[in-house]
């Protein structure tokens, strides 16, 4: 029997005024809790429970949120816990004892997408290798693997930088038992403080437990709201116009108008097809009529630009954005931004 748990009982502190980080919505329009679960190979797993609390239940509505968006997928399961643990290890415990969990156990966090394939569930951690990976942020917040040339785990140290393998959050045991019987151990001998899973697995190696590190292919981590941000800040919606932004300024009538002007301002083409490579949509705006959409399609693809969407037709006035903002996609929530024509866009860009 091999089982995923996602743990998702804590407090979410770092997310302030917000519903808890599992459930708020990514810019593609998925929760959270469901990036977490995509870059796993999930066909392995015979059970996937997601455990939350009953105050989240009550609040915000986790327990029914959770069964609608795994709706189709039977495998998973919702552990509800009565009340908010003191770490992600207690959650662990619970949830093995409510659910009657036993067998091969696969636990991840509920805040990160880590990209890797799991064939088969031995007793090994998801690492990272900075000097391969070096944009990750908040590097003292993370724990960090120590591994010998074998690959064989020598001990995990949380918020202590000690080597360059940092861990992801992804923790393979092939007999949970072993998981249960050092969280017991651990407990009576009183450990200060809160009890990480990494902590148990440093006692397991520390006992005679063989541990591998496994490299993940991907990592994206939304562990702090600061990382949230970025990530919707790389999602943006562009809207942008085409004579004067994309093109060279033309109309409808003159020498060269909008039957034979062909001229592209290739830097605002190339800072627009890295907007997109990093998750941005680009909506192009255009007093154009749509007479002109098939030729605009076309100069634009010829140029490697493929638009969300193109408006044809728009009034030749300014152009407002009214949006809503919260908490969850914060003030301001719509920007504006207005340049000279037929001039470069990339020093306007936050």
């Amino acid at each position: 029997m091999n089982t995923l748990i996602i743990p998702c009982a804590g407090r979410s502190s770092r997310f302030p005024n917000m519903k808890p980080k599992y459930m708020l919505t990514h810019p593609d329009g998925s929760l959270m809790i469901e990036k977490a679960l995509s870059g796993l190979n999930t066909e392995i797993f015979d059970r996937i429970i997601i455990t939350i609390v009953k105050p989240h239940a009550e609040k915000y509505e986790a327990d029914v949120i959770m069964q609608q968006v795994f709706a189709n997928n039977s495998k998973v399961e919702i552990c509800m816990l009565d009340d908010f643990t003191s770490s992600a290890s207690e959650t662990i415990m619970q949830t093995l004892e409510k659910m009657n969990v036993t067998g091969r156990v696969v636990i991840k966090d509920s805040d990160n997408r880590v990209v890797t394939n799991i064939t088969e569930v031995k007793n090994c951690v998801i690492g990272y290798d900075l000097r391969e990976h070096k944009d990750i942020s908040n590097i003292p917040g993370k724990s960090f693997l120590i591994v010998n040339e074998q690959g064989l785990i020598q001990d995990i140290i949380e918020k202590q930088v000690v080597s360059n393998i940092i861990c992801l959050g992804v923790y393979c045991f092939e007999n949970i038992d072993d998981f249960k019987r050092c969280y017991v151990d651990l407990q009576n001998k009183g450990v200060a403080g809160e009890l990480f899973i990494s902590h148990i697995i440093s006692y397991m190696i520390a006992t005679g437990a063989l541990f591998y590190a496994k490299m993940a292919d991907g990592y994206d981590d939304w562990g702090t709201l600061i990382e949230w941000k970025e990530v919707q800040k790389r999602y943006r919606t562009y809207f942008v116009d085409v004579d004067g932004v994309l093109m060279k300024n033309s109309g409808r009538y003159g020498k060269v108008n909008w039957y034979n002007n062909t001229t592209v301002l290739n830097e605002n083409i190339e800072v627009l097809k890295d907007l997109q490579k990093e998750g941005a949509q680009i909506v192009i705006t255009t007093s154009r009529p749509e007479e002109f959409r098939a030729d605009l399609l076309k100069i634009l693809a010829e140029n490697g630009l493929k638009p969300y969407a193109v408006l044809m037709g728009l009034n030749h006035a300014a152009r407002v954005v009214i949006n809503d903002f919260a908490p969850t996609n914060p003030y301001p929530s719509g920007l504006a931004i207005t340049l000279p024509r037929n001039s470069s866009i990339k020093d306007y860009l936050e």
